[in-house]
């Protein structure tokens, strides 16, 4: 079972519709796929036609004890299920500051489960706190999404610390590998920022490229993934071919 952490602490570089359409592509590929929602904005939740404010169990549930991870999937679809969460899980930070251990929860809960995934998704939240934190222990990848704009790589060296850190203190080695999105190859700025970003992260970079989509957009707004809303579309065709790509990293 591979866990992969979607992360960022940069809002607005297709993070969540990034864990959103590679899941589903996976899923679409034949793999069993679990998304964890991390981000109190819930934002993978109600980009799935997930109805939050109805939920009487989230993630935030189970980072504090209260109900077991398997207790609270919804199915998406074949092969595709959700660990969904909402607003409330905001205020798990403050509620895990004394607990010894806090930064295993997450972890703790992927492995009293029942269930088997071939993949377990999680997508983050845009900072670098605990629950982010609990994201990158239960992980052993992360793919960092990078929007190919003139603040593509602010904030990435943070992130790269964080996981430094964890494998210093904690003894926890995760690999990482860089996605460029929200790519538009008109621009020379965008085409100037890819490279950048090859450069700065060299083989650890994907060589799909998530390019500017409106259907993208259109799918998140409908609730839908964007291989079941325009399978035609480029957009469909860009996760299709990272989730191809992330297959033959197995």
């Amino acid at each position: 079972m591979r866990i992969i952490s979607i992360a960022n602490q940069k809002g607005g570089c297709a993070k969540t519709t990034t864990a959103i359409n590679l899941s589903a592509c996976l899923a679409e590929s034949g793999k069993k796929v679990l998304l964890i929602d991390l981000d109190p904005q819930a934002h993978a939740s109600v980009g799935l036609n997930i109805e939050t404010p109805k939920l009487e169990t989230t993630i935030y549930d189970v980072l504090t004890g209260h109900v077991a991870l398997e207790d609270i999937i919804i199915k998406i679809s074949e092969n595709f299920e959700l660990a969904p969460s909402d607003i409330v899980l905001s205020a798990a930070e403050l509620e895990l500051a004394g607990v010894i251990g806090r930064e295993n929860e997450l972890s703790t809960s992927i492995k009293k489960m029942n269930r088997t995934y071939d993949y377990i998704i999680i997508d983050c939240p845009p900072s670098l706190g605990l629950l982010t934190f609990n994201a990158l222990k239960a992980s052993k990848e992360v793919f960092i999404t990078i929007e190919t704009s003139f603040f593509a790589l602010h904030g990435v060296g943070k992130l790269l610390q964080t996981l430094k850190l964890l494998e210093e203190k904690l003894n926890h080695h995760i690999s990482y590998y860089a996605l460029a999105t929200m790519h538009d190859k008109r621009t020379n700025l965008a085409r100037e920022v890819l490279e950048e970003i090859r450069n700065y992260f060299k083989e650890r970079t994907f060589k799909s490229v998530i390019g500017v989509n409106i259907k993208l957009r259109e799918a998140t707004s409908h609730g839908v993934p964007i291989i079941k809303y325009f399978p035609q579309s480029q957009g469909a065709e860009d996760y299709m071919t990272l989730a191809k790509e992330v297959i033959g990293l197995e």
